[in-house]
């Protein structure tokens, strides 16, 4: 506790309220993405109460079942063999997804908004100061 007293000391009062805004921020990401999570797995999707752990656990799940299914069907096409090789199985998963997935991800424009804390709360100095 006198720790967190003293720190608080240190630090302006914009400096404080900026943390409490990324904080917020970095929140209201979190649970968009959980949201997002949940409306992609169908058996936490029409749920109205589910927990975060609830969402996580139910995805793994979710995952096994489409890599269960994706080894059937690929068995299916192939003739029920069993020494499938890892290359006959990337290519195989390629030509299932979409183009848009096989595209390298963009960077993302604005480089403040990568960042765990705005630069201007940032300890280090410039080199020249």
């Amino acid at each position: 506790m006198v720790r967190a007293v003293t720190a608080r000391l240190n630090q302006s009062a914009s400096q404080i309220i900026a943390k409490k805004h990324l904080k917020l921020h970095l929140r209201r990401i979190r649970e968009r993405e959980y949201s997002k999570l949940r409306a992609l797995v169908p058996s936490v999707a029409s749920k109205k109460k589910v927990t975060k752990v609830e969402v996580v656990e139910e995805a793994v799940r979710y995952i096994e079942e489409l890599h269960q299914a994706l080894l059937d069907r690929f068995k299916k096409k192939t003739g029920n063999n069993s020494g499938i090789t890892e290359d006959a199985m990337r290519s195989f998963v390629c030509q299932m997804m979409p183009l848009a997935f096989n595209q390298p991800a963009q960077p993302r424009k604005n480089y403040e908004k990568q960042q765990k804390r705005a630069s201007y709360l940032s300890l280090r100095r410039p080199k020249d100061c």
